[in-house]
């Protein structure tokens, strides 16, 4: 589970890409608060304490501390230049300790099948979208192949996934599988958007820096 992490942000007045630019210049990311029918607050965050949120603690819900009021947030999207390095623009979204959110996280295989019977391996899902409470947000779903064999998938039904966890995908659909080099590949059962999933948390978006609202 990703753990709740505690940053000061600083509001913030300016708009528009001049603005934006000089808070990156000073080492801070332009972000938004919105959500749950309260005004949207516009702050910065610092670049490197965010960074380090994310990748070193893996925090996908923060305590933001504004003006000594703090509230709970789920990052619900970044915003990174065009080679992916630098912070552009952060958006989190108001919640609550019993909210439940839908998000997507990666699918982590682990260890190596003890018998191919001459299969490949064949991973059709590397995310998997899921619905649990907003503070108990697992990392990844991790899933044993060791035992996986030749004509027998592993499905969305024989994950074994945290309490409170529900993947969003139908039961049917084959998360990993073995299939023999050139056979002809299972129609993959995709999301549709009538299950309204929400999009994912951590997101690289090879864009310019033409954002800020």
């Amino acid at each position: 589970m990703s753990e709740t992490v505690t940053l000061a942000a600083e509001p913030r007045t300016g708009s528009g890409s001049h603005a934006a630019a000089k808070l990156r210049k000073l080492g801070r990311v332009p972000a938004i608060i919105y959500g749950h029918k309260e005004p949207v607050v516009a702050i910065s965050i610092s670049a490197e304490d965010l960074r380090r949120a994310i990748m070193v603690q893996h925090a996908r819900v923060l305590d933001l501390t504004v003006s000594g009021k703090t509230e709970k947030v789920l990052i619900r999207e970044l915003q990174w230049d065009h080679l992916g390095d630098i912070m552009l623009h952060a958006d989190f979204t108001r919640i609550s300790k019993d909210e439940k959110v839908k998000v997507t996280i990666p699918v982590k295989l682990k260890n190596t099948p003890k018998n191919t019977g001459g299969g490949v391996l064949e991973q059709p899902f590397h995310t998997l979208h899921i619905e649990c409470l907003a503070i108990a947000i697992p990392e990844e779903i991790t899933i044993d192949i060791t035992t996986l064999t030749l004509g027998k998938p592993i499905h969305v039904r024989e994950l074994i996934l945290p309490a409170g966890v529900v993947v969003q995908e139908p039961a049917d659909t084959i998360v990993v599988q073995l299939k023999l080099p050139g056979a002809q590949a299972e129609d993959a059962v995709v999301l549709g958007s009538e299950t309204g999933a929400g999009p994912e948390i951590i997101k690289k978006e090879k864009k310019a820096a033409d954002d800020e609202e």
